[in-house]
């Protein structure tokens, strides 16, 4: 009699007859659709500010988010003025120049902060904020 050789790790494969289910582990990562302002900056300085996405209480630029935020996309239109928009992805000191009108970045929040980090390079300058979906921990 041949003998016959099995996959067993295909059983638990998306489909197969012993599926493993990974909703509920920690770590696990939900990207959520998103497609609204959810800024009006116009900082009168150029120094570094932060942008709250959202916190425990529901509250924040995403309105209704209580999950923990772990990545943004960003997509920032200059109004009015000249200058740039600094993105500090992660809160690291080199950031990410957005200077045309619809850039759009992939913005790492920093773990525990639920914010975005941010400078214009230009004071007074006048930027809509989208956010165009994200990233939370399940």
């Amino acid at each position: 009699m041949p003998l016959i050789k099995t996959h067993h790790h295909t059983k638990h494969e998306n489909g197969g007859s012993d599926e493993i289910n990974l909703s509920g582990l920690s770590g696990q990562q939900i990207f959520v659709p998103y497609n609204a302002k959810i800024a009006d900056i116009k900082e009168a300085d150029t120094n570094k500010h932060t942008l709250t996405l959202a916190n425990s209480a529901g509250t924040g630029a995403i309105a209704g988010e209580t999950r923990k935020i772990v990545a943004a996309i960003i997509s920032s239109n200059r109004m009015v003025g000249t200058g740039d928009m600094i993105l500090y992805n992660n809160e690291v000191d080199k950031g990410v120049y957005m200077n045309n009108y619809g850039q759009t970045e992939t913005y790492a929040v920093k773990n525990g902060t639920q914010r975005v980090q941010y400078a214009q390079s230009v004071a007074n300058d006048d930027w809509d904020w989208y956010c165009m979906g994200y990233w939370v921990e399940a």
